[in-house]
C-alpha cells in the first residue's frame, strides 16, 4: 500500500458519499399507503411475503415480510412479523396470517437503543402478531434450494447437540446463534468474541480458501480452483444471510481472488472500496448500522496493519505468526473502541487476547461444522460418530474460553460515551499511527494529524452536553437533567437498565443526586441493579422503610436523605405530592405521604407524570 491509494477518485467518492450521509441523511418514515397506516387493534386477514430467513425464538417465529394485502385490500410496506403457529417458512414464500397490525413501539428514551429507528432504517414500520398463517405461494426453486440446505444444516447441528453447543456451532457455521443462554450470551459480549456468532469477512475467507485448496489438488492451474472458490463462497453468503459485513466480505475476497490471478496486489482494497460504496448506494441507511460501522472499520483496520506492517522480516517464523496474530486482534479492537463505548458502553479489552484463541479455534469448529454436515449424507453413525465426538470437543473448550476471558477483570468494562469531537480525535490519531509508513516526510505528516487532533479536542472539550430527557419506563417516569456535568434524577421507579444507559450516553458514570418521589421498594425500582454508576446522594420522603427498600438503599452506596416538603436539596424543590385532573393539566394534591419535585421550571410528580411549564418536555398520558 502506498500515500497514492488516498489519491484514488473512488476512494475520494466513497469519503465524501459517506460524510454526506452522515450528516444529512434522516430517518426515514411511512409513505402514503404504507400499511403501518393501517395499524388496528383488531385481528386482520394479511398477506405477506417473507423476505428474510426466519428464526425461532422461545415459541414464536420471526422473520421480515412484505405486506402484499390487508383485509383484502392491496397496501404496501414491510414488517416485522412474530407468528406464534406458523408452519416452516422459506424465503420468498407467500403466506395468509391472521393477526393484528401495528405499528412498531420503542419507548425512544435517552441513551437506550431505539427499536423503532432501527426497523425504520431498514424500511420497516409495522410488526404483526400472528396467530397462525398457512402457505398460500411456494417461494422459487432457488430460494427453496438454499433455504433448504440452511435449515438441515441447522437440523443436524441441533440434533447432534445441546442447545448452547449447537447455537454456538450455528453461530460459528451461518450466524444463526438461536435460542443462546442469556447468561452465555453476556459472557460471548464480555470476551469480545460475539462478532464470532455472527457469519462475516471470515467466514467468506475460509469457505474460500478451503474449497480453493480443495480444487487445487484435482484442477491444474488457477483459474478454474479460483471460479469453483467464488461460487461456493457467493454460495455460503446467500445461505449465511447476506447482510452487509458478508456482501462486504464476499465483494473483498472477489476483488482479492480476480487480483491475484492477474498479478495485482491492490485487490483488497479496490473491493473495500467498491463494496462499501456498492452497499451505501444500494441502501444509503447502511451508514448508521453498527454492524456496517463495525465490519468496515474492523476490516480497514486489519488492511492497515497488514499492508503497512512487516514483522516476518526481524523475527522468527513462529514468533513471527504470533505476533502477526496478536496486532492483528489489536488493530480490529483499537479501531471499534468509539464504537464500543457510544454504542454498547461498554470495552472489553480482554478482547484482544481472547482472539488470538478463538478466531483460530473457530475456523476449525467451522471446518467441522461442514464437514459434520457433509458425512450426515452417509448414514453412517460410526463416520458420524467420529466427526462429532472431537467437534464437540472444540466447542467445549470454546465455551470455557469464552467464559474464562469474560470473568477477568479486562472484560466487560462499564465505559461512558464519547463526544463527537474526541471521536474525531481518536480516529486521526489511529489514522496516524497506521499509515505512519506510508508517507516520506513523516514530521509534516505527524503534524498535520496533531493539529486535526488538538482542533477536534478543543471542540469536544468546549461542545456542550447538557441534556434534559424524560426516561420512560413500564409504570413510571423518570427527569433526567445534565447540567454543567452535574446529573439529577428526578423519580427512581424506571428500569435500572434504562437510567444507566441515560448516564452513560451522557458521558459520565456518576448521578449526583436522585429523587426518589416515594419510600416503597417500586419507587426505587431504579437502583435494584446499577452497577458500574456511582450514586451520591439519594433524596426520599421521611417516614418508615420497608426492609426490602432499605436493603436496596444500603447496596447503592450512596448518601441518603430525607427530604421535607419545601426546602431544596441540589437546586431541587420537594413538593406535597400532586397529579393531574382528569380534566387537563391542573394540580390536584395527593392524598399520600409522597413528594413531588420541581427543578428550573421542570415538574415531576410521582404518579408517573413529568413535563416542563416552558413546554420543553412533552406531558405524557
Amino acid at each position: 500500500m502506498t500515500s497514492d491509494f488516498y489519491k484514488r477518485p473512488l476512494f475520494l467518492i466513497l469519503l465524501v458519499y459517506a460524510f454526506v450521509l452522515s450528516l444529512f441523511l434522516p430517518v426515514p418514515s411511512p409513505e402514503k399507503g404504507d400499511a403501518s397506516f393501517l395499524a388496528s387493534a383488531s385481528e386482520r386477514n394479511i398477506v405477506v411475503k417473507a423476505d428474510s430467513y426466519p428464526f425461532v425464538r422461545k415459541d414464536k417465529t420471526v422473520f421480515v415480510g412484505e405486506i402484499l394485502s390487508v383485509n383484502g385490500e392491496k397496501t404496501k410496506g414491510r414488517a416485522y412479523i412474530y407468528c406464534k403457529d406458523c408452519p416452516t417458512i422459506v424465503k420468498g414464500e407467500t403466506l395468509s396470517a391472521k393477526g393484528v397490525l401495528g405499528e412498531v413501539f420503542s419507548d425512544n428514551n435517552y441513551g437506550s437503543f431505539n427499536w423503532k429507528e432501527y426497523l425504520a432504517r431498514r424500511h420497516i414500520f409495522s410488526q404483526i402478531d400472528a396467530s397462525e398463517a398457512q402457505s398460500l405461494q411456494r417461494a422459487p426453486l432457488f430460494w427453496r434450494v438454499i433455504s433448504d440446505i440452511r435449515a438441515d444444516m441447522l437440523k443436524v447441528f441441533g440434533d447432534s447437540f445441546d442447545v448452547n453447543l449447537s447455537a454456538i456451532l450455528s453461530g460459528i457455521a451461518i450466524g444463526e446463534k438461536g435460542d443462546i443462554d442469556k447468561g452465555l450470551y453476556a459472557a460471548f459480549q464480555d470476551s469480545g468474541a460475539i462478532h464470532l456468532l455472527v457469519a462475516s469477512g471470515g467466514n467468506v475467507g475460509f469457505v474460500t480458501l478451503m474449497v480453493y485448496f480443495l480444487c487445487s489438488l484435482f484442477f491444474a492451474g488457477r483459474f478454474l480452483p479460483a471460479a469453483a472458490a467464488l461460487s461456493v463462497a457467493l454460495l455460503y453468503t446467500l445461505i449465511a444471510g447476506a447482510d452487509a459485513p458478508l456482501i462486504r466480505a464476499y465483494i473483498m475476497t472477489f476483488a482479492a481472488t480476480i487480483g491475484l490471478l492477474l498479478g495485482r496486489k491492490s485487490g483488497v482494497l479496490q473491493g473495500f472500496i467498491i463494496a462499501a460504496l456498492l452497499i451505501l448506494l444500494f441502501n444509503p441507511q447502511s451508514i448508521f448500522d453498527v454492524g456496517f460501522q463495525m465490519s468496515f472499520l474492523a476490516t480497514l483496520a486489519i488492511v492497515y496493519f497488514v499492508c503497512n506492517f512487516n514483522f516476518a522480516a526481524r523475527l522468527p517464523k513462529t514468533a513471527a505468526w504470533a505476533a502477526e496474530l496478536f496486532f492483528i486482534s489489536l488493530s480490529a479492537q483499537m479501531a471499534l473502541v468509539p464504537i464500543f463505548t457510544n454504542g454498547f458502553h461498554k470495552i472489553s479489552f480482554a478482547a484482544v487476547l481472547s482472539n488470538i484463541f478463538l478466531v483460530p479455534l473457530s475456523g476449525l469448529i467451522m471446518g467441522g461444522a461442514f464437514l459434520l454436515w457433509f458425512v450426515s449424507f452417509l448414514h453412517s453413525g460410526f463416520i458420524f460418530e467420529a466427526v462429532r465426538f472431537p467437534l464437540k470437543i472444540l466447542l467445549s473448550i470454546f465455551s470455557f474460553l469464552v467464559e474464562a476471558f469474560a470473568n477477568t477483570p479486562l472484560a466487560g468494562i462499564t465505559a461512558p460515551a464519547w463526544k463527537s469531537g474526541y471521536v474525531a480525535a481518536y480516529y486521526t490519531a489511529l489514522f496516524a499511527v497506521f499509515n505512519f509508513p506510508l508517507f516520506k516526510n513523516k514530521k509534516r505528516f505527524l503534524g498535520l494529524c496533531a493539529a486535526i487532533c488538538g482542533a477536534c479536542l478543543l471542540c469536544g472539550f468546549f461542545a456542550s452536553d447538557d441534556v434534559s430527557a424524560v426516561l420512560k419506563g413500564r409504570y413510571n417516569f423518570s427527569l433526567f437533567v445534565k447540567e454543567k456535568n452535574k446529573i439529577i434524577v428526578l423519580g427512581a421507579g424506571i428500569s435500572p437498565k434504562t437510567l444507566k444507559s441515560a448516564v452513560l450516553a451522557s458521558g459520565s458514570k456518576e448521578i449526583d443526586c436522585i429523587f426518589a418521589s416515594g419510600r416503597y421498594k417500586s419507587a426505587l425500582y431504579a437502583l435494584t441493579d446499577i452497577d458500574g454508576i456511582e450514586i451520591k446522594k439519594i433524596y426520599l420522603p421521611q417516614g418508615e422503610l420497608p426492609s426490602a427498600s432499605a436493603a436496596i438503599l444500603a447496596a447503592s452506596g450512596a448518601e441518603v436523605y430525607p427530604a421535607v416538603f419545601g426546602e431544596k436539596y441540589c437546586g431541587v424543590s420537594a413538593e406535597r405530592a400532586w397529579y393531574y385532573g382528569k380534566g387537563g393539566e391542573k394540580y390536584t394534591p395527593a392524598k399520600s405521604d409522597n413528594l413531588s419535585f420541581e427543578y428550573k421550571g421542570f415538574d415531576f410528580a410521582g404518579n408517573m407524570k413529568a413535563y416542563s411549564r416552558e413546554g420543553i418536555i412533552t406531558a405524557f398520558n
